[in-house]
């Protein structure tokens, strides 16, 4: 063969075996390729999180990084819940807006709820969940939790709820779930003491900021008094803000060992002999005083707002309560929470907790506060400007969880005593407190 011939040939092998790779490289790059393996690393039929991904879906290698593709192989939650509860009236059209609001969301849980009263609710879920059976929640007061506890019927929630998720709630209403350093709830709503005015007899600017203002304007005028109801609970905020603690961390009754408590006792009986005061432990004649404009000021609770909302309009309104000679007041505060079964499966406890999250959420907060006129414990809810609502919300920044321990029992009549030996000047504050503590802790066994 011939030179020429030679060169021809091979020239002509070589451009066919460029051809040829050209070929095979271009067929390697066909989208079908990549399209199955994208297909095989993301199961969209089993997240619908994922289905919400653009069309645009990124490279199969960053698809199987994503934080999406690990839940896509989790199957959807779905099944059922049953929730008891004592809520009637608006209460109860507020836990329907919610259960209603939460199937929109999680079409594949269903909630029923069971009505119980109150008066047998604590005791009915005992007894069922005791038996291995009752419902997957409870919604129920804090009262309860440290009997319900220590029956070992409710389930600890400390690991499943996260330090952010604690923060989303008004701080007392979240630690008054936690019984001996464990969560077991998440809160719905709370209870606490603040201080009615009425516009009509005081002007907002001229709240009192201290105990001794709350005196020095009803020198001024005995329409710009006040009633204080006598009772301890009433009270205990008083004892805070002059520095006196009830408890120490064994429950043992300390209110002797500061002068804030005798203090404090000592202001009371002078706010009582003052013209356009009264302090006493009738509570019905403090509340018709109120009503019928005989003073400005009124230390009660939400479960009054019903009741003088009706009574002044827009007149009325809320605010904190005066501070004392060692700082703010500092009321206790009880929530409403809602609790787990711990005898439920694992699988139901995860839907359970789905649901109580929803119940404690700000939409949910919101419809409570905007349907049953509750006190939301979370602090993003809508209020729908509800000014008497947020002026308790302001209180509750303040405020401290009422107490778990059992010693607590034995404090109610002893304190109440305490207080009514004062204010009748048959003993010495000094004296009354001594003695009160002493006897609390007799009972005790302290």
């Amino acid at each position: 063969m011939s030179q020429f011939r030679w060169r021809l040939f091979w020239t002509l092998t070589i451009l066919l075996v460029l051809m040829l790779t050209a070929v095979l490289v271009m067929a390697s790059g066909q989208p079908g390729s990549t399209t199955a393996l994208f297909s095989s690393t993301v199961r969209t039929d089993l997240d619908p999180v994922v289905e919400t991904l653009p069309a645009a879906a990124p490279t199969a290698a960053s698809t199987a990084d994503s934080p999406v593709n690990r839940l896509s192989t989790s199957p959807a939650f779905a099944g059922t819940v049953e929730l008891w509860h004592s809520w009637a009236g608006k209460d109860g059209d507020a836990l329907a807006a919610i259960v209603d609001r939460f199937h929109q969301a999680n079409p594949t849980i269903q909630v029923k709820t069971a009505f119980v009263d109150y008066g047998d609710l604590a005791q009915s879920y005992m007894e069922a969940v005791q038996g291995g059976d009752g419902p997957d929640l409870l919604l129920a007061p804090n009262w309860w939790l440290r009997e319900l506890a220590a029956a070992k019927v409710l389930l600890p929630i400390d690991n499943q709820v996260t330090a952010q998720e604690r923060m989303q709630f008004i701080p007392a209403s979240i630690e008054s779930l936690v019984w001996k350093g464990t969560l077991y709830g998440l809160p719905t709503d709370y209870e606490l003491v603040a201080l009615y005015f009425n516009r009509r007899l005081l002007d907002e600017s001229n709240l009192p900021g201290t105990v001794d203002d709350l005196i020095r304007l009803a020198l001024e005028s005995p329409f710009q008094g006040a009633g204080i109801y006598s009772n301890f609970y009433h009270l205990v905020w008083g004892v805070a803000a002059y520095g006196g603690n009830l408890f120490d961390a064994d429950g043992r009754v300390i209110l002797e060992q500061s002068p804030g408590t005798a203090e404090f006792l000592t202001w009371l009986k002078k706010a009582g002999s003052t013209p356009g005061i009264f302090v006493s432990l009738d509570y019905g004649m403090l509340m018709e005083r109120f009503k019928k404009e005989e003073f400005a000021l009124f230390i009660d609770g939400p479960w009054s707002l019903g009741e003088l909302r009706q009574r002044f309009g827009q007149d009325l309104g809320v605010s904190t309560l005066p501070a004392g000679r060692s700082g703010p007041a500092r009321p206790w505060l009880s929530a409403d929470g809602v609790f787990l079964n711990p005898s439920r499966t694992t699988d139901q406890q995860e839907l359970a907790l789905i649901f109580a999250r929803h119940i404690t959420n700000a939409e949910s907060a919101s419809l409570i506060a905007q349907i049953a006129g509750r006190l939301p414990a979370n602090k993003e809810a809508d209020s729908n400007g509800d000014a008497l609502l947020a002026g308790f919300a302001e209180q509750a920044g303040s405020a401290a969880s009422q107490p778990h321990h059992p010693e607590l029992d034995e404090v109610w009549g002893y304190a109440n005593d305490m207080i009514t030996q004062v204010l009748r000047g048959s003993k010495m504050p000094e004296e009354a407190v001594i003695e009160a503590s002493t006897l609390i802790n007799e009972a005790n066994g302290k």
